[in-house]
């Protein structure tokens, strides 16, 4: 009786030590702990509007950047890629800005500036949503004649800005930001007509909508 004494007390305090242990182990942080991910991670995708207000100007023709009035009008952006790291995400961008208006003569004219960028947003901060965004890419200016075939040139744009990410949810972001688009290209025309390089710029204010996939 008293050896099966001994082997159960034995036993019981075998067992009530790995049970500390086990609770130990599970209370406290340690190398086998995985951090909680930053809340700017993984994939994103970012759909925008704004307003865009747009001008330009030709190399060969004086008078600088010229519009016959304050053009404003609707500006969006649809815009994927990655996150490299908390402070860095790259990404592709389509940027458009659309002026549709109706002629002297009664004809549906439609302009536009679209951009297919390479960016990439920069956050100082790693724990604020504050960015400054730069893209480089090829645009296309142009415009057509109600909905039929137009002109164009296609040419070589860039893009700059900033933006701040306001936490919604878990996986959505508000995105108000500021950017400018500029675009470049040349007709080729050359003789006395040839404008040279034409010059065109979209200044955007406008807010949009992050998603970050799940974790």
């Amino acid at each position: 009786m008293r050896n099966s004494a001994r082997v159960l007390t034995a036993v019981g305090a075998v067992v009530l030590m790995l049970s500390a242990s086990e609770a130990q182990a599970q209370g406290r942080r340690g190398l086998v702990d995985v951090s909680e991910r930053h809340q700017r991670h993984g994939a994103w995708l970012n759909f925008s509007l704004g307003a865009g207000s747009e001008n330009y100007r030709y190399s060969n023709v004086p008078g600088g950047w010229r519009r016959a009035e304050d053009l404003t009008k609707p500006s969006f952006s649809i815009a994927a890629g990655g996150t490299v790291n908390p402070n860095f995400r790259l990404g592709g961008e389509l940027n458009a800005w659309v002026n549709e208006y109706t002629d002297a003569d009664g004809y549906g004219i439609t302009e536009t500036l679209v951009g297919g960028l390479l960016v990439g947003q920069v956050y100082p901060v790693r724990d604020l949503g504050l960015f400054i965004k730069g893209g480089l890419g090829i645009s296309r200016s142009g415009s057509s004649v109600d909905g039929g075939l137009g002109t164009g040139e296609t040419g070589f744009s860039y893009l700059y800005g900033a933006g701040y990410e306001i936490k919604l949810a878990r996986n959505f972001f508000l995105t108000p930001m500021v950017n400018v688009m500029r675009h470049r290209s040349s007709s080729g025309q050359g003789g006395v007509d040839d404008g040279g390089t034409l010059h065109e710029r979209v200044w955007t204010i406008g807010v949009g909508l992050t998603f970050q996939p799940g974790r």
